[in-house]
C-alpha cells in the first residue's frame, strides 16, 4: 500500500506533475523487490537509424555497378539510385509484362515507389543520372515514329486538299457526295501518337487522357513529388482524385466521362517513381483518403539515410565511364524492346520459386494479426505485400535476362532476391508509416536525447532540460511529458523528486546503455 500513497505524496509536491501511471509502475518495481540498477535494451526512438540498407546484389552486376558508382560520385546513400533503378525496370516492363502466380491470380509488373528525402541529399542529379536510359529509350521510340506521323500528316492534308477542290467543282448531288466520301476517307488516315514512356508534374485528368493514348502504359517520373501532391487535391480544393493511382496499380478497368468525351482503358498499367520530401509523409496522413481507400497501400517507401553534414568535400570518386556506358545500352535497349510488346507476355514461375513465394508468404500471415501481429499497423499494406514480391521478381528476372527473359520462367534465386527486398521494403514501410501516425512527442524527445547523450550525464531533471532548451519547451510539464515518453522506450528511469533551487523538480537515471565509456554527473 506504500508505493501508491507514496507516490501522490510526490506529485502533490512538485511544480511539474509527471506521468502518473510511469511514476506508480516505477514504485511498484521497487517494492516488488526489482533492481533498480538493470536496465534494459531501449526501444530505438528513432526507426531511422536502424533501417537496412538497400541490399543492391539483387541487381545483376551491370546495374549494381552503377547503383554504388552512382552512390559513391555523388555521395548518397545506395537506396535512391536502387529505388529508382526499380522504377525505371517498371516504366518499361508496366503494362508489357506479368507474372502468373498461380491459378488466375497474375501479377503485372508496374511498381509505386517512393523515396522519401530531405532537401540537398542529391535528389535530382540521381535522378537524372538514372533514369537517363528512359530518357534514351522514349527519345529513340519517337524518333522512330516521326517520319511516319509526318508522312502521314501530310498525306491526309493532301487528301483533305483534294476533297476540298472536290467539292468547290461540284455541279449536282453525286458531285458533293463524292467529295464528302473523299472528306471522311482523308480523315480516317490513322496518324499514330507520339510514343511516350513517361510524364512529370501531371494532373489526375490529364495523366489519364495521356494512359488512355498511350494504350494504357504510362509512368509518373519525378525528383519531387507533385503527382502526389495533385492526387491529394492540389487543384481541386484539397478533394483527392485517388481513380487513377488505384485502378492503374491494379489494372482494373479505368473509365472517365467527360462532357467532351469518353475515356476507357481495359487494362491500365501506371509506373510511379518520384522523390519526396519527408514532410510528405506528414501530409499524407492528413488525407484519411489516401489512407481509407489503399493508395498508400501500393506504395513502396524508401527512407534513405541523410548524409548531408557528413560526407566529405574533398572526395573524388567519378562514376566509371565503362559502367556508366553499359547500365545505359543494357537498360535503354530493355526499355526501348519491351515498349514495342503489344500484347501482354505472361511470364511463369519455376516450381521452386513458387515454394519460396509461398515460404515468404507463410513467414509474413501471422505478423498481419490483430493483437500480436508486428504489422497489424500495416495490414493493408502488407497484405499486397505477396505480390508485390511477386513483381519485383518479375522486374529483377527480365534484368537478368535482358535478351530472352519474356519466354523464360523466373527461377528461385530471383523470387528469393525479391524477397529479400520485400524484407527491405517492409522494414521502410513501417518506418515511413510510423512518421505518418508519429506521436507528436517524438521529435522533441530526439533532441533531448541527442542533449543527453553530448551531455553525457548519469542522472538528469526536467529542470535542467528546461534550461538546456529554453526555446523549445514552454513548460517545465512540457518536459515531463517528454521525459516520460523517453521512459516507456527505456531511456531513462524516475528516480525521485530531486531539490532544485528549493523546490523539487523530477529526476531521471539515464540507461548507461545510450553513452560511450565516459559518463558523467548532473551539475
Amino acid at each position: 500500500m506504500t508505493a501508491p500513497l507514496e507516490a501522490d505524496a510526490i506529485l502533490n509536491d512538485l511544480d511539474a506533475p509527471a506521468s502518473i501511471a510511469h511514476l506508480h509502475q516505477h514504485l511498484r518495481a521497487v517494492a516488488s523487490g526489482e533492481d533498480p540498477r538493470v536496465w534494459e535494451d531501449p526501444i530505438p526512438i528513432d526507426a531511422m537509424a536502424s533501417l537496412p540498407e538497400f541490399p543492391t546484389e539483387v541487381f545483376p552486376e551491370p546495374i549494381a555497378a552503377m547503383v554504388l558508382g552512382v552512390a559513391a560520385e555523388m555521395q548518397v546513400p545506395p537506396d535512391m539510385p536502387g529505388c529508382l533503378v526499380l522504377a525505371a525496370l517498371a516504366t518499361g516492363a508496366g503494362g508489357r509484362a506479368e507474372v502468373r502466380v498461380r491459378g488466375q491470380w497474375r501479377e503485372p509488373l508496374n511498381l509505386y515507389t517512393a523515396v522519401a528525402a530531405a532537401p540537398g541529399m542529391g535528389k535530382s542529379p540521381v535522378f537524372n543520372a538514372v533514369m537517363a536510359p528512359v530518357f534514351a529509350a522514349e527519345s529513340r521510340l519517337q524518333d522512330r515514329v516521326r517520319p511516319k506521323i509526318k508522312e502521314l500528316e501530310a498525306e491526309q492534308r493532301r487528301a483533305k486538299a483534294r476533297a476540298e477542290a472536290a467539292r468547290r467543282r461540284s455541279k449536282s448531288p453525286e458531285d458533293e457526295e463524292a467529295a464528302a466520301d473523299a472528306l471522311q476517307q482523308a480523315e480516317e488516315i490513322e496518324i499514330p501518337v507520339l510514343p511516350r514512356l513517361y510524364v512529370d508534374d501531371v494532373t489526375p485528368e490529364t495523366g489519364t487522357t495521356v494512359l488512355a493514348e498511350q494504350g494504357g502504359r504510362m509512368a509518373v517520373l519525378s525528383s519531387e513529388g507533385a503527382f502526389l501532391e495533385n492526387i491529394m487535391g492540389r487543384y481541386s480544393s484539397g478533394k483527392p482524385n485517388l481513380e487513377l493511382a488505384l485502378k492503374g496499380h491494379a489494372g482494373d478497368r479505368l473509365r472517365v466521362d467527360r462532357r467532351a468525351r469518353a475515356e476507357s482503358v481495359e487494362r491500365p498499367a501506371l509506373t510511379v517513381g518520384v522523390c519526396i520530401q519527408p514532410q510528405m509523409l506528414e501530409d499524407l496522413s492528413g488525407s484519411k483518403q489516401m489512407h481509407g481507400r489503399g493508395a498508400l497501400a501500393r506504395v513502396l517507401f524508401c527512407l534513405p539515410p541523410d548524409l548531408v553534414g557528413h560526407r566529405n568535400v574533398r572526395h573524388e570518386a567519378n562514376l566509371d565511364e565503362d559502367v556508366l556506358r553499359t547500365y545505359m545500352d543494357l537498360m535503354t535497349n530493355l526499355i526501348a524492346d519491351l515498349a514495342d510488346v503489344d500484347e501482354m507476355v505472361t511470364v511463369e514461375l519455376l516450381p521452386e520459386a513458387v515454394e519460396a513465394h509461398l515460404r515468404f508468404r507463410e513467414e509474413i500471415e501471422p505478423r498481419l494479426r490483430r493483437g500480436t501481429g508486428d504489422l497489424e499497423s500495416l495490414r493493408e499494406w502488407a497484405s499486397k505485400l505477396g505480390g508485390h514480391t511477386v513483381r519485383l521478381a518479375g522486374l529483377l528476372h527480365l534484368a537478368e535476362n535482358t535478351m530472352d527473359g519474356l519466354q523464360k520462367p523466373i527461377s528461385a534465386d530471383t523470387m528469393r532476391k525479391a524477397i529479400r527486398l520485400a524484407r527491405y521494403f517492409t522494414d521502410h514501410a513501417m518506418a515511413a508509416f510510423g512518421i505518418m501516425r508519429a506521436n507528436p512527442l517524438l521529435d522533441p524527445a530526439r533532441a533531448v536525447l541527442a542533449w543527453i547523450r553530448k551531455a553525457s550525464h548519469a542522472e538528469i531533471t526536467v529542470r535542467q532540460v528546461q534550461r538546456g532548451f529554453q526555446k523549445r519547451f514552454g513548460t517545465s510539464e512540457d518536459v515531463a511529458r517528454v521525459l516520460s515518453l523517453l521512459e516507456e522506450y527505456g531511456y531513462l528511469r524516475f528516480i525521485e523528486a530531486a531539490p532544485t533551487g528549493g523546490r523539487k523538480s523530477l529526476r531521471y537515471a539515464v540507461n548507461p546503455q545510450i553513452f560511450g565509456d565516459t559518463v558523467t554527473e548532473a551539475s
